[in-house]
């Protein structure tokens, strides 16, 4: 079965992200790739929700991680399992005929009430040995007549006990060894299955086919006895008998399990302990059943990432995925695999410019909902094509998106920064500033800059007191030498920038003063995280080491 190829961009997945996610999705599938899936990470954007209900696409499937998940391994479809009333002779034999030491044991519903092993077969052995349990067996009239492949000549009225005498011996001395609800197993001597009649026997099981006689039969529906005849011989009989108790009375009533949500790292250990486990529901139903082969076995998610190639801003567990290709328009940065892919890195204003291009490449037509979700992309990433980062290419494509979506461009563009406008004075504090986020690394100082492009800087202005408390939290979690945050007027090209750490470095590399708070600037024409800020954090990072090394 083929294994899905998930497409997704950075976290907190944006414009760009989800388009070129959904887009190169949509050329995989094209192209025969049938199992690729477009991905998000994070809560859906205003803005991008706005693009997908206007040219009615359904959102990308959420994929927070791409950890190995116990879903990604387990056995699907059928589960050999017993049922909790099923004769245990029935569950060994599926044990024996499936070549397992181990399986669930479930209810007509398919909830899993225990577990049975070959160590449970082992255990019932060496109990019958226990003087205290010796012809002790929980027994039960299914049960009986299933494992025995009986004929039940009498049904009876007297209700089954748990012991089990083998009548072998004269008829007046197997009289004082039998008890309310007994089962007697016996062969063809009238006077002995009389006296077992008389004396309180539940049941008779009669052994080699052994013919009944009428006053047997009589007497048995007389005083309510089941008489069940077996082709089987005494010894097999017996041995059928301990058999047929149900698998609930040696299961494993304290087991682990696993639901297929659970990441396998943390599964794991217990498959170290137990070799085997069955995989549930939240209801407690069995979905599945998984094992050190299938740990040995398994194989990690297929990925191909768009919109960036930093591990830190990777979705959680990329280190365990095969990662397939990588499409993206930023530097190249930390992204490493164990053998070659499809890698795909272009100077452009955004990522959907490169997909357009991929689409050139396979002769595919773009469809009408593929071009409306690019050119939000790169209206959004390009700031309506106003960003430095804007290349002659980005504008071409532009136009031939807008063509093909029947879209004006800067009318469409600022619908979609209205859009993104609409919930920032609601939207929380933490949630504003690491909506749009990146980390970056120099040497050994941890950066972080957050962005959002905006029609009315005033509405996130008025709330800069409560971004510092928070930046300054953050910062202090994370170890972050520096926190930037990016407050961008799309309309007169002007950022305010806030920073938490390192600023009076930062205010000397931009050539700006700080303003009276200590922690802000205002920078003309600073509109782009990637081509104008990024390339400045090494020079920021050398100037706090020449203010460290004047102290």
């Amino acid at each position: 079965m083929a294994r899905p190829v998930y497409v997704i961009g950075h976290k907190n997945s944006d414009m760009d992200s989800v388009a070129s996610a959904y887009a190169y999705a949509h050329l995989l599938q094209v192209q025969g790739e049938e199992q690729a899936i477009a991905a998000r990470h994070g809560e859906l954007k205003p803005e991008v929700g706005f693009v997908l209900n206007r040219f009615q696409v359904e959102p990308p499937e959420v994929l927070e991680d791409v950890h190995l998940q116990v879903r990604d391994v387990l056995r699907s479809g059928r589960v050999i399992s017993a049922y909790v009333d099923q004769p245990l002779l029935e569950a060994g034999l599926l044990l024996r005929q499936h070549n397992r030491r181990s399986m669930p044991v479930i209810d007509a519903d398919n909830k899993v009430y225990g577990i049975i092993s070959d160590a449970d077969f082992a255990k019932l052995f060496f109990n019958d040995l226990d003087p205290q349990a010796v012809n002790r067996v929980a027994l039960r009239r299914d049960n009986l007549v299933r494992v025995l492949k009986g004929r039940v000549l009498v049904e009876g009225r007297r209700s089954l006990g748990d012991r089990v005498l083998v009548g072998a011996m004269e008829a007046e001395t197997m009289a004082g060894y039998i008890e309310k609800g007994c089962l007697v197993v016996m062969g063809d001597r009238e006077d002995a299955q009389l006296a077992a009649i008389e004396c309180g026997a539940a049941a008779l099981v009669i052994t080699g086919d052994l013919q009944v006689s009428e006053r047997t039969l009589a007497s048995a529906r007389k005083h309510g006895v089941m008489i069940i005849s077996t082709g089987h011989h005494t010894f097999t009989a017996v041995r059928l008998i301990n058999l047929s108790i149900s698998t609930q009375d040696i299961m494993d009533r304290e087991f682990d399990f696993c639901h297929p949500e659970d990441c396998m790292s943390d599964v794991q250990p217990l498959l170290a302990r137990r070799r085997s486990m069955p995989v549930v529901d939240d209801e407690g139903k069995l979905v599945g059943y998984i094992s050190r082969t299938d740990l040995i076995n398994a194989r990690p998610k297929r990925v191909i990432l768009v919109d960036h190639n930093e591990r830190s801003q990777a979705v959680d567990g990329i280190e365990e995925a095969e990662l397939l290709g990588v499409i993206d328009h930023h530097r190249i940065a930390d992204i490493y695999t164990t053998r070659p892919i499809m890698f795909r890195a272009e100077p452009v204003g955004c990522t959907g410019t490169i997909i357009v291009e991929l689409y050139h490449e396979a002769s595919v037509t773009i469809p009408r909902e593929v071009a409306g979700l690019l050119l939000a992309g790169l209206l959004y990433d390009t700031l309506i094509l106003r960003s430095p980062t804007c290349t002659a290419r980005d504008k071409r494509v532009a136009a031939e998106l807008a063509a093909i979506a029947g879209e004006d461009i800067e009318q469409f563009g600022r619908q979609i920064f209205a859009a993104a406008a609409a919930e920032l004075s609601e939207k929380k504090a933490e949630a504003l500033i690491t909506s749009d986020f990146k980390e970056f690394t120099v040497r050994d100082n941890k950066f972080a800059i957050g962005t959002v492009e905006t029609t009315s800087p005033a509405t996130i202005e008025k709330r800069i007191p409560e971004l510092y408390a928070t930046m300054q939290r953050i910062a202090q979690e994370r170890n972050y030498t520096s926190f930037l945050f990016m407050i961008v007027n799309i309309i007169t090209m002007q950022c305010r920038l806030l920073v938490w750490g390192a600023e009076h470095a930062v205010a000397r590399v931009l050539a700006v003063p700080l303003e009276s708070d200590g922690h802000s600037m205002v920078v003309e024409g600073l509109v782009s995280r990637k081509k104008q800020l990024v390339p400045l954090l090494g020079r920021i990072q050398a100037a706090i080491g020449e203010k460290r090394n004047n102290i």
